[in-house]
């Protein structure tokens, strides 16, 4: 048992953001003062832990926290890492009235963050 419990802390919460998966806070921030409604800072950010193949993120303002999800940096092939899929998929089953997190806004631009993203 005491296995499980070590594998539970190690992909459970959050941790500091790894180097290899930062990007810009101050211009995500901007980004989501002009996209995401009811969005005021400040943000901080915070990695998820375990192995997600899209990197995620807890976004926490005073009021409120979001979460990230973003494609890998890098060169991917076309369908690969679909999160503008998964935000597509979310928001529809938002609409219809399913228990899921709200799906706030998608971004396509790379110049944002240095890939795809959306936020829930």
């Amino acid at each position: 048992m005491a296995d499980g419990v070590k594998k539970d802390e190690e992909f459970s919460g959050t941790k500091p953001v790894e180097e290899r998966h930062r990007f810009d806070e101050a211009r995500l921030a901007a980004w989501m003062d002009q996209h995401v409604e009811g969005y005021a800072g400040p943000l901080t950010v915070e990695q998820f832990k375990g192995g997600q193949s899209n990197p995620t993120y807890r976004l926490n303002t005073p009021g409120r926290s979001y979460v990230l999800r973003r494609k890998p940096f890098g060169k991917l092939l076309p369908s690969a890492h679909a999160v503008d899929r998964e935000f597509r998929v979310i928001a529809a089953l938002g609409e219809q009235g399913f228990p899921v997190a709200k799906a706030y806004a998608l971004c396509n631009d790379d110049s944002v963050i240095g890939a795809a993203f959306y936020i829930m």
